[in-house]
């Protein structure tokens, strides 16, 4: 009873209510982590996913970020034309999404499993982390899929 007590009294509210907000959120993470249907992988379990040929790699950055290199035979459609392009993508292939940072890519990999695609991973740290881990890019031009 005494830590009820503690909990609720005046000058402790703003503590409470501040505990129950992060025990809401540290919850929530939770479960969403476990409701999600794709997986995060980082750069170098990525590069394990390449040597299957049934692989997409799909660059959901910006045209002007990907000046800065990007993975080598990768399809690029732009996080903005995703959805409207999904059915350039079987379904029967794995799909590894990245973007720059990662935030994006773990954005369109729920998008794809809600659509029905199974093997869809999200590149960790994204594109940025591919650099971090020196793994081969590509800068030269190459044609964006519209």
């Amino acid at each position: 009873m005494e830590i009820i007590d503690f909990l609720y009294a005046d000058e402790q509210l703003f503590t409470t209510i501040t505990l129950f907000i992060l025990i809401a959120l540290l919850i929530g993470n939770i479960v969403t982590d476990k409701l999600k249907k794709y997986t995060d992988i980082d750069a170098n379990a990525a590069t394990s996913l390449m040597d299957d040929d049934n692989l997409i790699i799909l660059d959901v950055r910006e045209d002007k970020e990907r000046k800065s290199g990007y993975i080598d035979n990768d399809l690029h459609i732009p996080l903005s034309d995703v959805k409207n392009q999904l059915s350039q993508l079987d379904k029967n292939k794995s799909i590894l999404v990245y973007c720059a940072s990662g935030s994006r890519s773990a954005h369109i990999a729920g998008l794809l499993t809600r659509n029905a695609y199974e093997n869809v991973y999200s590149l960790k740290g994204g594109f940025k982390a591919w650099k971090r881990a020196k793994l081969p890019i590509t800068t030269q031009s190459k044609k964006t899929k519209k």
